[in-house]
């Protein structure tokens, strides 16, 4: 039995015709609780958006999605799972969604994908950030157990979005860090803490299903010791179309470059696009943004900025 609430919010994308977002603000919780599929309910259906959910009885656990108003971005360990990194969901908003594999989002009808934010959760984030009994803290040269691992400090925590087609026919991905460790200048190393938007028009054909796997640099003998969940909000998805827009210029500089390129102007979400179409980072963009390319072969990429105004895309050279 799958669990049905109808409640979206109709947005509207430039010129295109409109499109809708699932929220979760109409999933019905108690305040700072969670549901994890424990009632049986099944798949969660949210507007014309379908969450996988899966809860074993005899474990106790799930996997999939759950939903979420838990606002502790404190509290470290397995007992905090259902919480966001910072509390909330995007733009500060009560209810979003937490991620543990596996688990796929599809649709209900003919529409098609357009756009998710996501970030880590509070779970994840603090692991990362000072290490536990089974995790390491991720810029140590050291694993949880205290031996050296190999990583020279390099961590990081991503993950993969594989989208596929109607009839899936077709099917791709891009890779989004929601940690990266691996900058030549440390200063730059992150653990993700802010809602970021990843853009899903980029790919050659429309988006009908999404489905993820995460990838660590720290790893057990057939595990992943970083804790394998994030959290999403704010699913956006119309008729077919729906993300045509006009172009317009990304002001980036120096191009060609060597090390760091600065994109300036505008709002919106940021990728960068190798030749083979693969989206290899992607920021949401706030004015002033400044990639460190050198951690990229050279090469030819692609700037792609995408705001309510249009789709920028400037060719980068490195």
């Amino acid at each position: 039995m799958k669990k049905i609430y109808f409640l979206t919010t109709v947005l509207f994308l430039g010129t295109s015709i409109n499109a809708q977002i699932t929220d979760f603000e109409s999933f019905g919780l108690s305040p700072d609780s969670f549901d994890n599929g424990s009632g049986g309910g099944g798949d969660f259906v949210i507007g014309n958006t379908i969450l996988s959910n899966f809860y074993d009885t005899t474990w106790s656990s799930w996997s999939g999605f759950a939903i979420s108003n838990k606002t502790d971005s404190i509290t470290a360990g397995w007992g905090n799972q259902y919480s966001s990194v910072n509390g909330s969901g995007a733009d500060n908003s009560n209810n979003y969604a937490v991620y543990f594999e596996p688990g796929t989002i599809t649709l209900n009808n003919s529409d098609v994908f357009s756009s998710f934010k996501i970030t880590n959760t509070a779970y994840a984030a603090i692991s990362m950030r000072d290490g536990d009994a089974f995790a390491k803290k991720f810029g140590s040269t050291v694993d949880a157990n205290g031996v050296i691992d190999g990583t020279n400090g390099e961590d990081f925590f991503k993950v993969w979005i594989i989208v596929e087609n109607a009839g899936a026919t077709q099917k791709d991905s891009m890779e989004f860090f929601l940690a990266d460790y691996r900058f030549a200048d440390s200063t730059q190393d992150y653990i993700l803490k802010t809602w970021e938007v990843i853009d899903l028009t980029s790919f050659a054909f429309d988006v009908v299903s999404i489905d993820f796997k995460m990838e660590s640099s720290d790893n057990g003998p057939s595990w992943m010791n970083t804790p394998g969940y994030f959290a999403i909000d704010d699913i956006v998805y119309g008729q077919a179309g729906v993300n045509e827009k006009e172009e317009f210029t990304i002001n980036a500089y120096p191009n060609p470059v060597k090390k760091i390129i600065t994109v300036q102007g505008g709002k919106g979400a940021l990728s960068l696009v190798d030749v083979n179409g693969n989206t290899i980072y992607s920021i949401n963009h706030n004015e002033v943004t400044k990639i460190d390319m050198s951690i990229f072969s050279n090469g030819i990429y692609f700037l792609k900025l995408i705001n309510d105004t249009g789709v920028g895309i400037q060719k980068i050279i490195k």
